[in-house]
């Protein structure tokens, strides 16, 4: 028998090199989303780790606009549309941006609707300067001072316009030298697709969905910052300086001298950093955003799938959040968030928490359906809170899972701006 096997042993192992592909596709075919999601998250993650601010400051929503004019969010969990689209645009060279029209309502809606197109959108406003750094372009930022949307006709293109909410204000910049963008166009074939409709109300520009739809349930491993690494991350500098440790209840509190303190909470992971500069140091507005990305990148905080979020405070506080496939993840302790506010008294302030998410996993959950937003609202009125709402906008819900902290399940959802919160709309029923 030994003989015989010694004989053949070449065909033996072939024979189990077959068996064990066959069943290896077997199992692929019989589940492939899960197989593809993990192998093109790790690709994706690869390519996405941010480097530069351009990076942190990429539009978040991709919205395709056919023919008759019906919009469609598009979302992928194959395909990095952002990515795609900012390549395309970089491969643009841009000459002059001039203003087609502002402060009418009506023409700025109608480009929002121009058909077949394709237009990127931020969830605030961002500077000119910050369209350059991550476009690689170099339009006159005392021109185009604010950008919301970027929309890109797919027809042969010769401009692409720059579209600001605040006065309805549409910038023409012409494309001097391009690349035929086939890419764009077949980007949005084999992406997931949910009907939109971009509406002005009470003077604001809102994405509305007219009709109910799914979005499917993500799973992700969570990983924790060190608190004693953040907080040197945080508070020290090039010079040689002592950090005193001071415990107090459920928090600890970390200085350097009298102008920095960390103080961090046991129990939900959450962060707080304060920070005195002098006069001389308080950057000016248009200075924040980078000098926002220069102190996340301090932290060592993974920035993979946070993005900037919005600004507020008379600009001068800018909110950071973590992403996936484009929509944003809320969690009432302030998980996967990041806000920073620099005051022109000299105090900055950081709000954080330890927890990121980083690694998708499979999970086995049905999508969920959600209403349309015109039902939301019904069921604001129902409740008499649609008065207090700013805003809405689609999201997935981090909750804190009790039995097991090192993983968490994302869950599709509306939330609401309610006095200056974003919240879950089902809790206001409640």
């Amino acid at each position: 028998m030994i003989k015989k096997i010694k004989t053949n042993w070449l065909a033996i192992a072939l024979t189990i090199v077959v068996v064990i592909s066959l069943f290896l596709t077997a199992a692929i075919w019989s589940n492939p989303i899960q197989y593809e999601r993990t192998r093109d998250s790790s690709n994706s993650r690869s390519l996405n780790t941010t480097q530069s601010i351009g990076d942190l400051y990429l539009p978040t929503q991709v919205v395709h606009v056919d023919a008759n004019q019906q919009q469609f969010l598009l979302y992928s969990s194959r395909k990095n549309l952002i990515t795609t689209i900012r390549h395309q645009l970089r491969s643009y060279q841009l000459g002059r941006a001039s203003l087609v029209k502002s402060d009418n309502s009506d023409v700025y809606l109608s480009y929002l609707h121009q058909p077949n197109s394709l237009m990127v959108s931020y969830p605030d406003s961002i500077t000119g300067t910050i369209f350059n750094e991550t476009f690689s372009q170099s339009i006159d930022t005392s021109r185009v001072k604010q950008i919301d949307h970027i929309l890109i006709p797919l027809n042969n293109p010769r401009n692409i316009y720059l579209l600001n909410d605040r006065g309805y204000k549409i910038y023409r910049a012409r494309i001097s030298q391009a690349k035929k963008n086939s890419s764009l166009t077949s980007l949005i074939r084999g992406t997931s697709k949910v009907e939109v409709d971009h509406k002005i109300i009470h003077g604001q520009t809102m994405l509305l969905y007219p009709k109910s739809f799914t979005l499917p349930v993500f799973g992700y491993q969570v990983t924790a910052q060190n608190i004693d690494t953040l907080s040197q991350n945080l508070i020290s500098t090039n010079k040689q300086s002592s950090i005193t440790t001071e415990h107090k209840g459920n928090t600890t509190v970390y200085r350097d001298g009298e102008n920095k303190r960390v103080i961090y909470n046991h129990q939900n992971g959450t962060v707080r950093y304060e920070n005195y500069v002098s006069h001389d140091d308080v950057p000016k507005s248009s200075q924040l955003y980078s000098y926002f990305f220069n102190r996340i990148a301090k932290t060592g905080i993974p920035m993979d799938n946070l993005r900037y979020d919005g600004i507020s405070d008379h600009q001068r506080t800018i909110n950071y959040r973590s992403y996936v496939e484009g929509f944003p993840i809320f969690n009432s302790a302030g998980y996967g968030d990041i806000r920073m506010s620099s005051k022109v008294n000299g105090m900055n302030k950081t709000w954080l928490s330890l927890y990121s998410i980083q690694v998708p996993l499979p999970i086995n959950h049905k999508p969920v359906r959600l209403p349309s937003t015109t039902t939301v609202f019904k069921q604001l009125r129902a409740s008499n809170r649609l008065k207090d709402i700013k805003g809405i906008r689609v999201g997935y819900l981090w909750k804190e899972n009790t039995s097991d902290n090192s993983t968490v399940k994302l869950t599709p959802t509306y939330f609401v701006d309610y006095h200056g919160q974003w919240v879950d709309y089902t809790e206001l029923q409640k």
